[in-house]
């Protein structure tokens, strides 16, 4: 049906900034105070060249004496940056490609590793994994759901395998995102507001807040957070005479609970809700930006409950620490496919038993509900950091269940939208189980040989398990649904993960390091329909990553300048592939890479106020051999490059601050993102290849905010110069041919308004 007018959005919307804007003008019953762990720094301490205190060695340590390549960012810098979900990370760290999929959800790449199947980087929300649906393509990697960032502490991007402490699907490397804890003192609060105007769309708005409350004083306390989000749409289905088809509403919270019942002892406790709802973003470029042709609706939802508990138990000369937690995501979607039915119907006579058979079956949607459940479980024992040798040994395990199906369903001609699913609508139906089982056990030393050199050892035991079930449950032979029996198929593997550092002290504040390290990630079982046994299953595949780097600080603290050079040899490649004649993807082992590349970062802070960052990254990934194996032949060949990973990605930022009387600040900053251009196959030549062109985005922020920061209210631009730039290109048999690429571009030029007060 048509999208509602804009104007009851508008006043909602502007109920919403009308209501943060009266909270801001409220004072508050206790001080303005954002609670952090105890090893941050401070935003000042930041401004100022300060060492953020990381926790990416599962212990604390400075960031400029942390031997890794490392980037790590406060969420006062997020909310400035304007990033507010886990989907713009790409702007905060060199090396770090997010880009969304074709089927909602995203893929986190970085180095340049990127390939179908389990994710290549690891996602952790606090200490548990985010893991992606594998859905009815294998592709966890794929699907990793959107994670709202809000009161956080920071964000830590590794980059490099993080395989001995992280394990599989941290390969290429780790996202940490660390949120605010309960105060144990402090009543507090905050609450934010927003509202936008998107370009080609309509009014958009936000609204977040947090309460901390001390429920014993110094012993247990409990922090609130929640928020909603109407983004508005900007894409217009031109067959249906549809509007702006692409809006999403999310909304969601979460809840934590900390106790200290003795001195030493921390317990966690953690509640996560996020549910999402709209259409996906794809539309076809033959149409036009923004504009589609499509038979039918879209519709996307998922729905995200995560859990987790953690002790924290400081026994003197260790640490014990164990988490345990378990995650529900319902995520479903449907994407038009008649065009699939109209193209290769089109290919037969009018009136003719093939023409019919397939044109019957039109308008349709390809509908995916997915159903996944993780339980995981760490338990790890750390030295207490004093001493010249530091130490973590631990044990991980985690379980992952997955139903879903693969239906094809009718749609009303009229409107587009999906008709109940019943005997006359339901054209076709296979359903898929998946489980995946991982454990591991895990240590990592470091020895401070002297005050300036140390060494650093680590290894992994690994072992996975999976097994899939599959059934057609109603044949639908047009679109491959062949009836047949169930099957049932298992794979498992184990094997170790290594690495070796050494890091030296030329000076006090410079540091040079090397690291040999190498990552895997768990293998599997296809589930396409009418696959040969011999690629039914699929193994690991794992690197090798050789690295140097430089940690440095001079003109006391005034430059903060990182650099990394790098070379990952990545073998037994998992590669996605499609039998002739077939729509449905599988994932085999074919090829080997290497990826070659440096990466800079730069902070100059030239005067008090004013704050100049760069950074960047080029990589050079290709092939080294043609991807082939006994049983396969794809596409890729000796000296092609990966796709969908450009060679070259820079971030810019230009900040100043300044006093504009004993009470006020003023804040004006730019942020600058270039990537380079792409390709979305590996063969040049491939009839279905696509180049995804360079594109660069511009965001201007200017605000005020009181001399403590209790409030502020700001203006901002994000993607300036409405660049239409897109970051995919979607073309295969399934989607009608050729012809009909789908396309997915960043939003457009977005205005306006946010408003913040802390209590």
């Amino acid at each position: 049906m048509p999208t509602e007018p804009r104007h009851p959005r508008f006043h909602a919307g502007l109920k919403a900034l009308l209501l943060a804007t009266a909270i801001t003008g409220m004072t508050g019953t206790a001080h303005a105070q954002t609670a952090t762990d105890e090893t941050a720094a401070t935003p000042a301490e930041t401004e100022q060249g300060g060492d953020i205190v990381v926790t990416a060695l599962k212990r604390s340590t400075s960031i400029q004496n942390t031997p890794l390549a490392i980037t790590a960012v406060t969420g006062q810098t997020l909310g400035t940056m304007g990033i507010t979900d886990s989907t713009s990370l790409a702007r905060v760290s060199p090396g770090l490609v997010v880009r969304e999929s074709g089927f909602s959800g995203s893929r986190l790449t970085i180095r340049n590793i990127r390939a179908a199947g389990e994710a290549t980087v690891g996602l952790y929300y606090d200490e548990t994994p985010v893991i992606g649906s594998a859905g009815v393509n294998a592709d966890a990697g794929g699907t990793t759901p959107t994670i709202r960032l809000f009161d956080v502490e920071r964000v830590e991007v590794l980059r490099g395998p993080q395989g001995t402490l992280y394990g599989s699907s941290s390969m290429a490397g780790t996202v940490r995102m660390i949120f605010n804890k309960p105060d144990l003192e402090t009543i507090s609060a905050t609450v934010a507001g927003q509202m936008s105007d998107v370009a080609h769309g309509g009014i958009g708005f936000q609204n977040q807040a947090m309460v901390n409350v001390p429920l014993i004083d110094g012993k247990l306390a409990i922090r609130a957070v929640g928020f909603y989000q109407d983004a508005p749409g900007y894409i217009d289905n031109i067959t249906l005479g549809q509007k702006d088809i692409n809006g999403q509403v999310s909304k969601g919270g979460r809840l934590m609970l900390r106790a200290e019942p003795i001195e030493g002892l921390t317990i966690d406790a953690l509640a996560v809700i996020q549910n999402q709802r709209g259409s996906l973003n794809d539309y076809y470029l033959a149409a036009g930006a923004y504009k589609t042709t499509y038979e039918a609706r879209e519709p996307l939802s998922d729905k995200t409950r995560l859990y987790s508990g953690t002790i924290n138990w400081d026994l003197g000369p260790v640490t014990l620490t164990a988490i345990g937690s378990h995650a529900y995501r319902d995520f479903n979607y449907s994407y038009d496919f008649s065009s699939f039915f109209r193209t290769f119907g089109a290919l037969y006579p009018v009136g003719s038993p093939n023409y019919i058979a397939f044109n019957s079956q039109a308008p349709s949607v390809a509908n995916s509900p997915q159903i996944t459940k993780t339980d995981s479980a760490e338990a790890r024992i750390s030295s207490s950091g004093h001493g010249p040798l530091q130490w973590t040994a631990g044990f991980y395990y985690s379980n992952r269940d997955g139903d879903f199906q693969s239906n094809i369903v009718r749609v009303n001609p009229g409107n587009g939208e999906i008709l109940p699913i019943t005997a006359s609508t339901l054209l076709g139906q296979r359903v898929i189980t998946d489980q995946l089982k991982q454990t591991a056990g895990f240590g990592e030393a470091t020895y401070e040989i002297t005050d300036r050199l140390s060494v650093t050892g680590g290894i992994r035991y690994f072992h996975y398990s999976r097994r899939v079930t599959g059934a057609v449950t109603v044949p639908d032979p047009i679109v491959g649904f062949v009836a047949g029996p169930a099957t049932d198929q298992s794979s498992s593997e184990n094997g170790w993960l290594y690495k070796a550092n050494a890091s030296y002290k030329l000076a006090d504040r410079v540091m040079v390091y090397a690291t040999a390290s190498s990552g895997q990630r768990p293998g599997g079982v296809n589930q396409t329909v009418g696959l040969p046994a011999s690629l039914q299953t699929y193994s690991s595949d794992h690197l090798w990553n050789y690295e140097l780097g430089l940690k440095s600080m001079f003109f006391d603290r005034m430059l903060t300048f990182n650099a990394d050079i790098f070379q990952i040899d990545w073998q037994n490649m998992q590669t996605s592939g499609t039998l002739p004649g077939t729509n449905f993807a599988f994932i085999a082992n074919a090829g080997k890479a290497r990826v070659r590349g440096a990466e800079v970062e730069a902070t100059l802070v030239p005067l008090t106020g004013l704050q100049l960052q760069a950074s960047g990254s080029y990589i050079d990934a290709h092939l080294l051999e043609n991807q082939a194996n006994q049983t396969l032949v794809a596409p890729g060949l000796k000296g092609d490059p990966i796709p969908y990973v450009p060679k070259a990605t820079v971030q810019g930022s230009v900040q100043y601050s300044w006093a504009l009387s004993p009470n006020l600040k003023g804040l004006l900053r730019s942020d600058v993102y270039y990537s380079g251009s792409s390709w979305t196959e590996f063969r040049h030549t491939s009839a279905f290849q696509r180049e995804l062109p360079a594109y660069a985005t511009i965001g201007l922020r200017a605000g005020i905010s009181d001399a403590d920061d209790d409030w502020s209210v700001a203006l901002f631009a994000n993607n300036l110069t409405n660049s239409a730039a897109i970051v995919a290109k979607l073309s295969a048999n399934a989607f009608g041919g050729l012809d009909k690429v789908r396309a997915i571009s960043i939003t457009p030029r977005t205005i306006g308004i946010d408003l913040m007060k802390h209590f």
